[in-house]
């Protein structure tokens, strides 16, 4: 059992700040401007602006999950866009008589666009940063030339002309065809991809996909299926985009190769940047000041297009982040535990003992786990070959449940290679690993961690721009499995798996006191002390629900104080929770203080094992850590 602590998250209390009793009355006149804004236009001309306003809206949302969520440049957008225009072209028209109706043609348009998407995905999501670039840019000219020139032998697409006089919508026995009825139907989709958009970032999904555009490794070694989460931003991002195509060729009543040209993914990309991405706020933003701005500069004739881009420098210089981010007026300030009532900073050693007084006693299971003879860990003959450099030879060893083993040895003799053998980083070169019996040899690092362990890193390999509490969030992702229509639609599975998955975390945050709760709960990771990131970082790998923990070097970078106090929290996590941890460490009093075993390995051989005196004595471990032999006596 965890300790209960009666924290929450500074996004909640915020929440309860202005959220619960101004919500409706924000939604009442978002929805007023909305219906109202149609009719007081001036003209014809500003109707359509504020109507493709809307359009713009969906398309920076569906960039948005792509490039925003998940992190992934992609430039094959624009043709998703097209593909839905299109689809809903030759289902709608006169080019091969198919008169198939509106309802049925969103949902056919959206979704054959949504498969496009996972057939180029799955082929180039192994590629990163420029290389997926030049792939997605690839496809987007691919498509639009096989626009400008699918109109022989067979015209499919009207080449340069483009198709055109589509069938009118009828809606639930009305007639979509005045410029305000288009409005409203535009912007009403505009508002439920808004809905969606929230609800998916606010989700496992979401925190999922931002873990991913933080450190994908990381991400991977907390239980988040990194290829099926990218997957997944390909095909929303590509379903919105196919959605926004169909509504755009209804509107225009027309599609041509021209209407889904580069510079059109250009003004959307602009959009998401500008709003800064991953903000869903910051986005609409953006979309809404990019599609009106350039009508404001139409009198400016050839300097249009320049002053354009100047704003754009401008802005994004004042803002890298974004119009949106970083604002945080809308969230109650939080009192730090780390400040008295007089506004001085306190040691930071008093908080530890101060939050460690405050754990009710009834919260600390009884007794104390011991050491059992049943195995948990189990590796057998494992070598690791890089290109004729073993890394790890031929190595063996088992792990006792609830027992702490450590590895030692000199820079380079192979133990955090051991740890990604372990943890599924690396496919071992031969030999086997098996986990409570179970064979995990080359499994990937999600399904190792979903088996029941979890690791951190000896480089600190936290999602820096994500805050304390979500980074712990993402551990439980894996435990977790509420999908895009359960999330979006608010269903029970969804709302149980966030309750539960709040509460364990912040019970796990807890066993830390003052150091990551209170309002640090919506600190960043990136703004933590060293020795706080490192605390983070292993309560995030104990949020996996992990039986076993793989801790390679906890105390680096920490004071004796911190050094400490880390230390008996290892030996807590043992005794108290019955945890099985394996450990690196260099710093050897901790070595001593942890350890019921200890291996030393050297260039990935075993040269010893046994207790902390017998290694520490062994005359082969003394000449690896001092080069020289044993002179006399332990």
């Amino acid at each position: 059992m965890i300790y209960q602590t009666n924290s929450a998250p500074a996004s909640e209390c915020s929440s309860v700040s202005w959220r619960s009793p101004n919500r409706l009355m924000l939604y009442g006149v978002v929805a007023i401007l909305l219906i109202a804004a149609p009719h007081v236009m001036p003209d014809n001309y500003w109707l359509r602006i504020y109507t493709m306003t809307g359009l713009y809206i969906m398309l920076a949302l569906g960039l948005n999950v792509v490039a925003g969520f998940a992190g992934l440049l992609d430039l094959a957008y624009v043709a998703f866009f097209g593909i839905g225009g299109y689809t809903f072209a030759l289902l709608s028209s006169s080019q091969f008589d198919i008169h198939l109706p509106f309802l049925l043609v969103l949902p056919l348009a959206a979704i054959f666009t949504m498969v496009i998407g996972i057939a180029l995905g799955s082929t180039s999501i192994r590629l990163k940063g420029d290389y997926l670039a030049i792939v997605t840019l690839a496809f987007a000219q691919i498509f639009k030339l096989m626009l400008l020139n699918l109109d022989t032998p067979v015209n499919i697409t009207g080449g340069v002309n483009g198709i055109y006089s589509f069938d009118p919508i009828h809606l639930f026995g009305f007639r979509i065809v005045s410029p305000i009825a288009y409005a409203y139907l535009i912007w009403l989709a505009a508002v439920v991809v808004t809905i969606g958009s929230f609800r998916i970032k606010l989700s496992r999904i979401g925190r999922g996909w931002e873990a991913i555009r933080e450190d994908e490794l990381a991400a991977e070694a907390m239980g988040v299926n990194t290829t099926w989460m990218k997957l997944m931003a390909f095909a929303g991002g590509a379903l919105i985009a196919g959605a926004s195509g169909a509504l755009f060729a209804s509107f225009q009543d027309s599609v041509f190769p021209n209407n889904f040209g580069f510079s059109q993914l250009v003004i959307v990309y602009c959009m998401v940047i500008l709003g800064g991405l991953g903000n869903i706020t910051g986005v609409i933003v953006g979309a809404i000041i990019l599609s009106i701005l350039p009508e404001f500069l139409r009198e400016y004739g050839a300097y249009r297009m320049m002053s354009y881009g100047l704003i754009l420098i401008v802005l994004m210089a004042l803002r890298p982040q974004g119009i949106m981010g970083d604002i945080g007026f809308l969230l109650k300030k939080q009192k730090r535990p780390d400040k008295d009532d007089s506004g001085e900073l306190r040691a930071s050693t008093d908080l530890y003992y101060d939050a460690t007084k405050q754990v009710p006693a009834g919260d600390v299971p009884e007794g104390r786990y011991r050491k059992s003879e049943r195995v948990m860990l189990e590796l057998d003959n494992i070598i690791q070959d890089f290109g004729g450099i073993k890394a790890v030879n031929n190595l063996s060893f088992n792990l006792h449940e609830r027992e702490i083993l450590s590895i030692i040895g000199p820079n380079g003799a192979g133990k955090t290679t051991l740890f990604n053998l372990i943890s599924g980083i690396y496919p071992p070169t031969s030999g086997a690993i098996r986990f409570e019996g179970a064979d995990i040899t080359g499994l990937k690092p999600h399904k190792v961690v979903k088996a029941g362990i979890a690791r951190t890193f000896q480089n600190l390999r936290l999602f820096n721009k994500m805050s304390v509490f979500d980074n712990a969030r993402v551990g439980r992702f894996c435990r977790t499995g509420a999908g895009p229509v359960s999330i979006i639609l608010h269903l029970p599975r969804h709302k149980l798996e966030e309750r539960e998955t709040d509460q364990k975390t912040r019970e796990i945050l807890g066993l830390f006191g003052a150091r990551l709760t209170g309002y640090r709960f919506d600190q960043q990771a990136m703004f933590l002390s060293y020795a706080n990131r490192r605390r983070l970082e292993i309560a995030r790998a104990l949020a996996t629900g992990a039986k076993l923990l793989l801790l390679d070097e906890p105390s680096a970078g920490m004071n004796p104080q911190e050094t400490n106090e880390i230390t008996d929290f290892i030996k807590t996590l043992r005794d108290v929770f019955g945890y099985t941890i394996l450990v690196i460490e260099h710093k050897l009093n901790v070595v001593r203080t942890i350890s019921d075993r200890v291996i030393a390995i050297d260039y990935g051989l075993k040269i010893a094992e046994g207790t902390y005196d017998e290694v520490a004595c062994n005359e082969q471990v003394i000449e690896a850590y001092l080069g020289r032999k044993k002179q006399t006596s332990c």
